[in-house]
């Protein structure tokens, strides 16, 4: 028994051995993501997109259909932008457009305009778009990880511009739905799709709350309930156009209006 026995305590320890180097390496690697920054989908990641070309934006959306942005700036980098200007209070939501001219970003409300990566360049905003944290993808360096951390952008220094939406009509660039993509406002509210959809009809004050009317029309046969815009937001009337939101309730939320380009 004890020519046999050890044999098998040399098989023990060789196999705790082995186990020990394993473990090493499997953590040698981890750290190696960790400190070396090697960018991976990780749970929490909102997307993985195409870049575009240098000097240029897409109008894209997140996994959920949210509306964004991606630049690719030769000063900034590659940056991934909210599409929504800020809400302001309880307002009804609005898409900046991009004008691929002049590599600024515009608000069609009130004409502030945000540099390529999200800061006040002029106008009355005072914050800037939202950012989303943003890396390579390892696997495709022409696409690009967004990931669930955010940052509001600021101004830059005062300066004298004043608001301007001018753009040539082939320079903009802005969110379109895909054919057979867009919604009733009722049948949206009765299907329930998930996530962010696109929606066309009328923006108007129904017996004192905001209702999102089927079509463009005038009246308000059939439409949709919506949930926190104040009705004085609508400003001198019913604002018509393609809109992009979610369902919650039976309602429509974080209404977001897309300008036309």
């Amino acid at each position: 028994m004890r020519g046999i026995i050890g044999p098998m305590r040399d098989l023990g320890h060789r196999l705790l051995i082995g186990l020990a180097a394993v473990a090493v390496g499997v953590m040698a690697i981890g750290y190696a993501f960790i400190f070396g920054g090697i960018a991976a989908p990780v749970r929490g990641d909102l997307a993985v997109l195409d870049v575009p070309p240098s000097g240029t934006a897409t109008a894209d959306v997140l996994d959920d259909g949210r509306p964004i942005f991606v630049v690719n700036d030769p000063s900034a980098g590659i940056v991934v932008l909210d599409a929504q200007v800020p809400r302001r209070g309880s307002g009804l939501g609005i898409a900046v457009a991009w004008c691929a001219e002049s590599l600024r970003f515009v608000d069609p409300a009130d004409g502030s305009a945000f540099a390529a990566d999200g800061t006040v360049r002029s106008g009355p905003a005072e914050q800037g778009l939202v950012a989303f944290s943003a890396r390579p993808s390892p696997d495709d360096p022409s696409r690009v990880i967004v990931g669930s951390d955010t940052t509001a952008r600021g101004r830059i220094a005062e300066t004298d511009e004043g608001p301007d939406t001018t753009c040539p009509e082939h320079a903009w660039v802005v969110h379109e739905p895909q054919p057979d993509e867009t919604f009733d406002p009722s049948v949206a509210v009765d299907q329930e799709p998930p996530g962010w959809i696109w929606l066309e009809g009328t923006a108007r004050v129904v017996e004192g709350e905001v209702r999102l009317c089927d079509g463009r029309a005038d009246g308000c046969g059939t439409s949709a309930a919506t949930i926190g815009i104040d009705p004085a937001s609508l400003g001198d009337g019913p604002t018509s156009g393609q809109f992009i939101g979610r369902v919650r309730d039976d309602a429509l939320e974080g209404l977001i209006l897309v300008p036309d380009a």
